[in-house]
């Protein structure tokens, strides 16, 4: 078996030849305790037995038209992966100050796409520690679904016992790469055959059953794809327009009944909340250091997983970005005015097609495919992300786990806002290109203030 990327996450991990479009998730976990390294290094250990690509590295050719491998390592080296970090002060400023240089700095791409960085010497005798991931790992509810795997519903949980073996190396050499990338491009011309063939018979059913349904269809779909896929290389942010490797994280918590009740009392979504409180701070900040544009672009991951396969882990998402308006100062009336909005990018006939575009931008150049797609990534102005967590607490081998706070990649944007559901709270991490937004104290304030405001609707 040849294991291939598939397109779309090939796509991405080539882009990355412009470090600005790196790809990484991080996943800061706050603990009531230090949690037992001893333990955490044996859950980490036998989580790479389970979980091949843990022990994989990426292998690929920028000279080849199909999509880079994973391949087992002969030395894997657990410590390599597992960092301890000591904090000099030892409070949140600190922790997010560390946590931003090293999920900041790039991966070993001789090594498996992952690190965990356990810190030391937090006040109050707290524990804390940061899994980082490439996207090409996993999307951020793939991660939830990694991340179950070292968390426990007790504190006296026991360890698991069994240690599975571990995964033989499987380097390819030369001959063996050039024969399965011969292999994989005959598979995908069949495939590509076979699947156009079936498209066009049902197509043609479709017209005889139903011709007027199928124009109107056909309208959309082109509709749809010209918004979807329409090339938008500038930020529509007079403010934001530079893009950097410098990062700052800050995060803010709110009550998450509190977020659901607003959108709830808008006629919206949790989502629609949560993207009216991001648009809300845009705004102002927007008004107090500039020009408010009538627009800004927005970059939305779509899950695609179906109620069925909700516990899969891996990557199924896809991207829709699109512009959203700015000009509704009230908080009630912007989930209002999101919501259709929001409603019709999940469910964009365009999304479907996504796939056949990334095959094809897969055959390119890299420095072509790279001008193509990070053109795409780099008209963005704000990444908005939510992903569903426990919502129990939980344990990470006997230590409580008070917070768990995300950090997703800007891709090319020059912020990137996640909200993780945790036992009962909305934790929201800001990713911020330090170049990009000169005064991130501002923006965090604009947040807290706009979404104080999006919670103080339900009593409007």
């Amino acid at each position: 078996m040849d294991p291939r990327m598939g397109a779309f996450d090939a796509v991405m991990y080539d882009v990355e030849e412009d470090p600005t479009l790196r790809s990484f998730i991080v996943v800061l976990v706050e603990t009531e305790s230090p949690p037992d390294l001893a333990r955490l290094r044996f859950r980490m250990d036998r989580l790479t037995r389970l979980l091949p690509k843990l022990r994989q590295r990426v292998v690929g050719n920028p000279m080849s038209l199909v999509p880079p491998r994973w391949e087992t390592v002969e030395n894997f080296d657990l410590d390599y992966h597992i960092r301890q970090v000591v904090l000099p002060e030892g409070n949140m400023t600190d922790l997010l100050a560390h946590t931003a240089s090293w999920s900041s700095q790039d991966f070993d791409r001789a090594r498996p796409l992952w690190e965990l960085a356990y810190f030391i010497g937090l006040q109050g005798d707290r524990g804390a520690i940061a899994l980082k991931l490439h996207h090409a790992i996993t999307d951020g509810v793939g991660g939830m679904q990694l991340a179950a795997a070292l968390l426990d519903l007790t504190p006296d949980a026991d360890d698991p016992t069994d240690l599975p073996d571990a995964p033989d190396p499987d380097e390819a050499g030369w001959r063996d790469r050039l024969s399965q990338g011969t292999d994989f491009q005959l598979k995908s011309i069949a495939d590509g055959a076979v699947g156009a063939a079936k498209a066009l018979l049902g197509t043609g059913q479709q017209v005889v059953a139903d011709p007027g349904g199928s124009l109107l269809a056909a309208q959309e779909l082109v509709s749809s794809a010209s918004r979807v896929l329409a090339p938008a290389s500038t930020p529509l942010s007079p403010l934001w327009t530079k893009r950097s490797l410098g990062t700052r994280l800050v995060e803010l918590s709110l009550d998450l009944s509190d977020l659901k009740a607003a959108a709830k009392a808008a006629g919206g979504t949790l989502n629609d909340a949560f993207v009216a409180g991001v648009i809300g701070a845009l705004r102002s900040y927007h008004e107090e250091f500039g020009d408010l544009p009538d627009e800004l672009r927005i970059h939305m991951p779509v899950n695609l997983r179906t109620a069925d396969e909700a516990a899969q882990g891996g990557n199924h998402w896809i991207p829709a970005r699109f512009p959203v308006p700015l000009n509704e100062a009230d908080a009630g009336l912007r989930i209002r005015q999101l919501h259709p909005l929001l409603a019709q990018a999940r469910n964009e006939p365009a999304l479907g097609i996504s796939d056949p575009v990334y095959k094809v931008l897969m055959t390119l150049p890299r420095a072509i495919t790279t001008r193509i797609a990070g053109g795409l990534m780099k008209g963005t102005d704000f990444v908005a992300t939510n992903v569903p967590g426990p919502p129990i607490p939980v344990y990470i081998v006997g230590s409580r786990v008070t917070r768990m706070i995300p950090f997703a990649p800007r891709g090319g944007a020059a912020i990137n806002v996640g909200l993780m559901s945790y036992n009962g709270r909305a934790e929201i991490g800001i990713n911020i290109d330090t170049e990009a937004v000169e005064h991130p104290d501002a923006l965090l304030d604009c947040f807290r203030e706009s979404f104080a405001q999006i919670v103080a609707t339900v009593g409007d």
